[in-house]
């Protein structure tokens, strides 16, 4: 017998997605108000329920200190939001600059309900598509792009 696991978006359908990327709908108001700008805002108008995102690519020995930086960095606005009568988690995560994938990030998707095979998928691309930018940015260290004079 197959028990349904409940997901963070299990109970209602009205999920909107934004991300802090100019192509990308904006944030809610309740999240524009503010300074901060989480990479990535799932929220829900009829539950007032606001998932924020964090993504970080740190060296791998720097994981956990990431992920307390960030947890740290969303924690008066996720009080200010529960004040105001939404439900509000921060979920940092973590995928290193050499494609290792933190734990964050495979209780993220979870939390979401991907599993099985869709997960597994997600969690490779994730570490290669970190790993390759990394290579990427290293590769152009030396270029004054980068660098401000």
């Amino acid at each position: 017998m197959k028990t349904h696991r409940k997901g963070l978006l299990d109970g209602c359908d009205d999920w909107v997605v934004s991300a802090d990327l100019p192509e990308w709908e904006r944030h809610p108001d309740v999240i524009r108000k503010t300074a901060l700008r989480p990479d990535i805002v799932i929220h829900s108008a009829s539950t007032q329920q606001i998932i924020m995102v964090e993504l970080t690519v740190p060296y791998e020995s720097r994981m956990e200190e990431a992920h307390a930086f960030k947890e740290g960095k969303y924690l008066d606005l996720t009080k200010e939001l529960k004040k105001d009568g939404y439900e509000a988690k921060v979920m940092p995560v973590e995928i290193g600059a050499r494609g290792f994938v933190g734990s964050s990030a495979y209780g993220l998707l979870s939390k979401l309900s991907i599993h099985g095979n869709k997960r597994t998928k997600t969690l490779r691309l994730l570490a290669e598509t970190a790993e390759h930018r990394s290579r990427w940015i290293w590769s152009r260290r030396n270029e004054r792009l980068l660098h401000k004079d």
